[in-house]
């Protein structure tokens, strides 16, 4: 197997470490991220600086994004950085996907938000009731005339409280079955509040309420897919799109923001790792340095395994998205897994190794130990995970849920 990344790839992830570096200096991540959630002014201009590097959500740019190899690497390198930027882009990428495929009046609104970076989408579907269990949503769509009429309440959305548009999970009255629609803040509106996390503190998190919210009837998401290959198909490779038409369409999505997370966790506990191996050549206790100590390095070697075991099988999971692979679910669902459980084994020894030092915050460590359990649960917790990966191991007849 190659693990060489090509020569476009390398330099995306140079100019990219460069760029973050540059632009995001640990004192300001350490001060901004102590905060609180940014603000849609904030998260604009941070949007509006990706774009100088060729980095976005608009049409221009969104199929580099929507590269399996590309957003991993983007994954991993904004996870070393400040991981709470992250869902500016991931998950925003759905709705941005899919708008340029909506009515003209729609795509127009949308298409013109994006030019300008005023563009901040969010993905709607986890509930009170409905965390992985997705089959439990309450929120519901009714047809009446030219337009679906949306009621419920959603929770633990990441731009919920900024996002000017969202891609919103709703069950069909008529039919029963969940779908999801495309709906802009603007013209259908919905209420929202902040919640507050442990890690991610930048993140802007919240509930999102939609009272009678009503959605033109052609926002739903199979018109949009209908639209979409009649002109040509989605902006995305052709691997993950063979993905898209093998399995659901909500199954095949969920796979590259899970080997996203993977990476991301990677990227967290890199930073951590590197922290702690400089530190352990300049801390002197007992007369030498404590990297001589036979137990710092063993939990250094730990770290190091944890890590490059990490990403080989992240980017096993990217090589089975990139290739349309049908068993990039369970890669990438033991990726996002073992990736996130990774990081928090790995920012733990790395505060450990720093001692009295790891535990303030006036250090990254105790950042990085936060966003490392962040790691766990969104997406899908380490738990369902593990369900997904039997699954697809035993086959048929032996799902956890029936």
């Amino acid at each position: 197997m190659d693990f060489e990344l090509t020569e476009e790839q390398r330099m995306f992830k140079e100019t990219l470490r460069e760029f973050l570096n540059k632009e995001f200096p640990e004192s300001y991540v350490n001060k901004r991220d102590a905060q609180g959630p940014l603000t849609r002014e904030e998260a604009i201009q941070i949007m509006k600086k990706f774009k100088s590097i060729g980095i976005g959500l608009d049409p221009e740019n969104i199929r580099m994004m929507m590269d399996p190899m590309i957003f991993c690497i983007f994954a991993e390198e904004v996870g070393r950085v400040w991981p709470s930027l992250l869902p500016l882009f991931g998950m925003g990428a759905i709705p941005a996907l899919f708008a340029p495929f909506a009515d003209e009046d729609v795509k127009d609104r949308i298409l013109r938000r994006m030019e300008r970076c005023e563009f901040i989408g969010c993905f709607a579907e986890t509930e009170p009731e409905a965390g992985c269990d997705t089959s439990n949503i309450k929120t519901t769509a009714k047809l009446e005339g030219d337009h679906y009429v949306i009621n419920g309440r959603k929770t633990w959305i990441s731009n919920a409280p900024i996002a000017d548009t969202a891609w919103v999970g709703a069950k069909d009255l008529e039919t029963g079955a969940e779908t999801f629609f495309l709906v802009e803040k603007e013209i259908s509106g919905w209420e929202t509040n902040e919640l507050h996390k442990i890690g991610w503190k930048a993140s802007p998190t919240g509930e999102m309420f939609f009272d009678n919210c009503r959605v033109p009837k052609n926002n739903e998401m199979m018109v949009l897919v209908q639209r979409a290959f009649e002109q040509g198909g989605l902006p995305v490779s052709e691997g993950y799109m063979k993905l898209l038409t093998s399995v659901s369409p909500v199954t095949a999505m969920l796979t590259m923001p899970r080997a996203g997370m993977c990476l991301m966790s990677v990227g967290i506990a890199e930073a951590a790792f590197e922290k702690a191996v400089e530190y352990a050549k300049v801390r002197v206790q007992f007369g030498k340095p404590i990297g001589k100590f036979q137990l710092i390095q063993e939990m250094l070697y730990k770290m190091s395994v944890l890590i490059e075991t990490a990403r080989l099988l992240g980017y096993k999971a990217v090589y089975a998205i990139t290739k349309g692979d049908p068993d990039a679910r369970r890669l990438s669902a033991m990726a996002k897994a073992y990736g996130g459980e990774a990081a928090v084994k790995v920012t733990y020894m790395a505060m450990q190794i720093f001692g009295g030092l790891g535990l303030s915050e006036e250090m990254p460590l105790e950042r990085y130990f936060r966003d490392a359990r962040m790691q766990t649960i969104p997406d899908g917790t380490t738990e369902i995970m593990k369900l997904i990966t039997g699954y697809s191991i035993l086959g048929k007849g032996f799902s956890a849920y029936a």
